[in-house]
């Protein structure tokens, strides 16, 4: 009887995995030699650095992805369902207002574009709020036959022209999560770049096929958009200007992590807000596309997970691609570290994709002749600076 049991119970197992090996997979995955993660040594050991930031929590997982600061020093953000907040660090009582309804999709990125206007980017368009008067305006939602997949991140130029990323045209009709998710294991060149004319009122496609393009930001000297191209952990260069306008460099990669936004800090060094550490299970997959094929299609409850969220700040030289300092903190608290904005007094703002917090670190390094690793040189005090009581 029991051998009859373990026979049936063994003939299921083969049943279920020749079904589970034959059922088309949902993704297409593309086979890349994902290189070996650089070691941690150097100027990317691990430190403390981050361990002086202070948190508030503001929301629920998706609020504050992205976050600009306005010049009385108070902090503006997106939530997961298309608002837009602002969060008083002074106030001690009720310091989130609710400002204004963008859309009924997530916000992810926002930049001025002007006084009193807000460039915001949203999975499902680009979006400008005046906060003089309250009035939203859906500024762009793609070109003939180019529509937006997912509106990630933005900048705005001199000129008002705004610079902003679609990370992915596929996987349209899918959840935020799902879509994320098979992004990462197909890792195709599905992103574009776009430019908003304001003057003209036009989108104009600048660049396809890229990477899963997330973070942007002009260049110091404005003559080119550095981009963030997450699942190839690498930063690249778009020339705007000249005889190789157009063109695509690699600036810098095999990066420790994943990257997002990014910005410049006071002294023109490149601000690499990274949502986490490297998995070597993600880079298993993306050298076995069929052993990604087959992970999809297991159930979300038996995917064993891909790695924990640890997320870092990375800093480099925009003209060079040279890490200069990495600042971690001694634990996960940040999650998936998602944006970082500079403030008064050279302090940092910080935001995450799925913690629902953001957090304030005082007191910046702007010193670019300091070790690069050292987080003495980061003069960065414990608790909150006297500016921003609360």
């Amino acid at each position: 009887m029991l051998l009859r049991a373990l026979t049936f119970g063994l003939g299921l197992l083969v049943v279920f995995g020749l079904f589970w090996v034959m059922w088309p997979s949902a993704i297409q995955p593309a086979y890349w030699d994902e290189p070996q993660p650089p070691a941690l040594t150097g100027a990317l050991a691990r430190n403390t650095a981050l361990d002086a930031a202070r948190q508030y929590r503001i929301g629920e997982p998706g609020t504050a992805v992205g976050l600009v600061l306005a010049p009385d020093g108070s902090v503006y953000f997106g939530t997961h369902d298309g608002h837009i907040h602002r969060f008083l660090p002074g106030r001690p009582e009720n310091p989130v207002q609710e400002i204004a309804r963008i859309t009924d999709a997530p916000i992810f990125g926002l930049a001025w574009a002007g006084d009193g206007m807000l460039a915001i980017a949203s999975l499902n368009g680009l979006y400008g709020l005046d906060l003089v008067n309250g009035s939203v305006d859906r500024l762009s939602t793609g070109v003939p036959a180019h529509p937006f997949g997912y509106v990630n991140d933005l900048t705005v130029g001199p000129d008002g022209t705004i610079f902003f990323t679609d990370s992915s045209a596929r996987w349209q009709m899918m959840n935020e999560d799902s879509r994320y998710f098979r992004e990462m294991l197909e890792n195709r060149p599905t992103g574009s770049i776009y430019a908003w004319n304001p003057h003209m009122e036009q989108t104009i496609l600048l660049r396809d096929r890229l990477y899963y393009p997330n973070g942007i930001t002009l260049a110091p000297d404005g003559q080119s958009l550095l981009i963030a191209e997450t699942f190839r952990h690498r930063i690249v260069r778009l020339q705007l200007t000249g005889p190789r306008a157009g063109d695509l460099d690699v600036l810098a990669e095999n990066l420790p992590g994943y990257p997002d936004s990014l910005t410049l800090d006071p002294q023109g060094r490149l601000v690499i807000s990274m949502l986490t550490t490297r998995d070597p299970a993600l880079r298993l997959l993306h050298r076995h596309p069929a052993l990604a094929e087959l992970y999809t299609k297991l159930p979300s409850w038996l995917r064993p997970n891909l790695g924990s969220a640890d997320g870092f700040l990375l800093v480099m030289n925009p003209r060079t691609g040279t890490v200069l300092e990495t600042l971690y903190s001694g634990d996960s608290r940040f999650c998936l570290l998602s944006d970082a904005e500079f403030g008064p007094a050279n302090s940092v703002w910080l935001g995450s994709v799925n913690c629902g917090y953001i957090a304030r670190l005082p007191g910046w390094n702007t010193d670019l002749e300091t070790h690069p690793n050292n987080p003495e040189n980061l003069s960065l005090p414990n608790g909150v600076d006297s500016d921003f009581p609360g």
